[in-house]
């Protein structure tokens, strides 16, 4: 008798916790504690443009006194929506009856209403606090009352004459920026080292350097504000490639360039913020020299970018993107079997619902402050060229 066969399999499912990201879910709450990505600067214009973030839509736009503004799309007048609406020197005015917003959803003005509106200062639009961050702009959507400061990473400090931070346009490391899958498959990926090995150089050639082909000796830490992975690789010379990438809650990666042009602290971070629970965009930042181009980009193949990938190439040669978006548009963990090798994966996951049972208790979630002194974030990630004698034990 054929055992093993895939008739008679039961549904899969997936773990909910894990996945959801809109307003009351676990996890929805849990990433609305901490400020998220959701548009590069240059899209906050004159004309407003549809946003979409943690499974919520809204309208984005950048007033004539140059302060960018999120609000929920419908008019709290009449319900129109706001993405025809005019952008003026105080805020967007609506398109029907010309209610006009601040860019924190106070009604300025409302002409239709006598005085123009004498009591305009009982409507309010529904709205999010924004920030500007080297070219992001940053919102947060958790409760106005347990809003964290806006974190600073230390590796984009004391920019030299000749250097320059840039948002850059791919998926991880290759590939589009969005992705029609779920964010957490996207983001445990960084946690599993071992599938650089196969992944990225035995399967489907070298596609970032070929140090990464050494078998390397792994370790995870739990830290307070997330996951630590180590990679120690033995290097011909006797020297030693130590490789740490940290995870951080809740969504943000910071991994060492894999083509291993960036030697020291990393110069690079990335968020992946789940656009809704089908959908995953990366916002990926970095620092560079000003006459060098973004590194990091791996090459697939006969020599190619991603882009350039006929579909056959996609399958000879695949990288994240096929390998994560291959799961599906939400993976499926009932069919999973974790083995020795997925523990990373296992402590992101386990550390994860750690810290929606803290939020759903009424705690403050894991990395995020409230005094600005705590506001400037230090980060460790990177590769590192050591003596055997300098590892840790």
């Amino acid at each position: 008798m054929n055992e093993g066969t895939a008739y008679g399999r039961p549904e899969p499912t997936y773990d909910r916790d894990l996945v959801e990201v809109g307003p009351g879910t676990p996890g929805g709450e849990l990433l609305r504690r901490y400020w998220q990505p959701v548009a590069r600067s240059e899209e906050a214009t004159e004309i407003p443009s549809r946003v979409r973030a943690l499974g919520e839509d809204l309208i984005l736009f950048r007033d004539r006194s140059g302060r960018p503004g999120l609000l929920y799309p419908r008019c709290c007048h009449r319900g129109t929506t706001l993405y025809y609406g005019k952008v003026e020197d105080e805020g967007i005015r609506c398109c029907y009856h010309g209610w006009l917003f601040a860019t924190d959803g106070t009604c300025v003005d409302q002409p239709c209403e006598p005085d123009r509106g004498r009591n305009r200062e009982r409507y309010r639009q529904p709205w999010y606090p924004v920030q500007e961050y080297h070219g992001l702009i940053f919102a947060y959507m958790g409760p106005p009352d347990r809003q964290p400061v806006f974190p600073r990473y230390d590796i984009f400090d004391d920019l030299g004459e000749d250097e320059e931070i840039v948002i850059i346009d791919h998926f991880a490391f290759g590939g589009p920026v969005e992705a029609p899958c779920n964010w957490f498959q996207t983001h445990e990926n960084s946690m599993d080292p071992y599938h650089v090995f196969v992944l990225h150089t035995t399967l489907s050639g070298i596609q970032f350097n070929e140090a990464l082909e050494i078998w390397p000796r792994i370790s995870f830490r739990a830290e307070p504000w997330g996951m630590v992975a180590h990679q120690d690789r033995d290097l011909p010379d006797g020297k030693v490639l130590h490789r740490v990438t940290e995870l951080r809650l809740p969504n943000m990666r910071v991994i060492p360039t894999p083509t291993l042009s960036v030697l020291g602290r990393t110069n690079n971070l990335s968020w992946a913020l789940p656009i809704d629970d089908t959908h995953t965009k990366v916002y990926a930042m970095l620092r560079k020299k000003k006459d060098r181009p973004p590194q990091g980009l791996p090459v697939y193949g006969p020599g190619k970018t991603w882009f350039d990938l006929t579909e056959e190439e996609h399958q000879l040669y695949p990288g994240d993107y096929e390998a994560q978006v291959g799961q599906g548009p939400i993976t499926l963990h009932s069919e999973e079997r974790l083995s020795s090798t997925d523990r990373g994966v296992s402590m992101v996951r386990r550390q994860y619902r750690e810290q929606m049972e803290i939020v759903a208790a009424g705690g403050d979630p894991a990395g995020v402050f409230f005094d600005e002194s705590e506001a400037v974030v230090s980060v460790v990630a990177g590769n590192y060229i050591v003596d055997p004698s300098e590892l840790e034990d």
